[in-house]
């Protein structure tokens, strides 16, 4: 059985308020860096374009670094 997300508007945010929103788990160079590098760090998932603009899902961000395996 899949379960079905449903995504709010209320958790899209403009990209760059990220490390504005949560200062305690990115600086807005580490958040710069894991933008840029999305495809490979496992948080693309996070992330829909609109138009021109780039958004984050904070609940799929949440689900995104929680599912990653600390070392």
């Amino acid at each position: 059985m899949q379960v079905q997300l449903t995504t709010s508007l209320d958790n899209l945010v403009p990209y760059q308020y990220i490390p504005e929103k949560f200062p305690h788990l990115y600086s807005k160079k580490s958040w710069a860096w894991a933008v840029k590098q999305r495809q490979h760090n496992g948080l693309a998932r996070a992330f829909r374009k609109v138009g021109k603009n780039l958004f984050v899902n904070t609940q799929v961000l949440a689900e995104c670094i929680d599912s990653q395996i600390s070392t």
